[in-house]
């Protein structure tokens, strides 16, 4: 199952396109990240420092991780890459795949346990939203809170059932793609 390096590098570069902002334009190999905006991000900045590159970074590393059927640990998540430290990362995780399911089976278990908690942190954080809707005489104000309470709620539970579903399918991606028996922890 091991992929040749030039595979691998053709691989992360094709991921690395279609990610990235300006497909097709020139790039450094040495700061591959920071090529994923247009413009890029300057020399000692992280491409995730803004919420444009945050967005391409977490995707561009999603992606890869799905389609290599590894998992990134949160450091590695916080280093920069160069295409060739990228490829060389990629191929070790690759070659220890029991590593990367353990840990996939790790997010899910978080995934979970945010599913529940983290709409109920906002829900409880936004009940002022609630309490002036209670006291208020005007219709057309207590319907908007309360959509805007249902709103902040509804969409941070969507966000953590997302992040659920792609932990799940990583795990069963790197089982696959290992031939490891590796289940879903519940």
């Amino acid at each position: 199952m091991a992929e040749s390096s030039t595979d691998l590098r053709d691989q992360i570069l094709s991921v690395f396109e279609r990610t990235r902002q300006s497909p097709g334009a020139p790039f450094e190999p040495d700061r591959l990240l920071a090529f994923l905006t247009d413009p890029p991000a300057p020399k000692g900045q992280r491409v995730r420092d803004t919420f444009a590159g945050r967005r391409r970074f977490v995707r561009f590393m999603n992606t890869m991780q799905r389609e290599a059927g590894i998992c990134f640990t949160l450091e590695e998540w916080d280093r920069g890459f160069g295409l060739d430290e990228l490829t060389s990362l990629v191929a070790r995780k690759a070659g220890r795949p029991e590593q990367g399911l353990r840990l996939a089976q790790q997010r899910v278990g978080e995934a979970r346990r945010r599913q529940v908690a983290d709409p109920l942190k906002f829900g409880l954080l936004t009940l002022p939203l609630l309490v002036v809707a209670g006291v208020t005489d005007f219709w057309v104000a207590r319907t908007a809170l309360l959509v805007v309470w249902a709103a902040v709620v509804g969409g941070v539970a969507a966000v953590c059932r997302a992040d659920l579903r792609y932990s799940q399918e990583l795990v069963s991606r790197i089982s696959a793609r290992a031939g490891l028996g590796g289940t879903v922890p519940s």
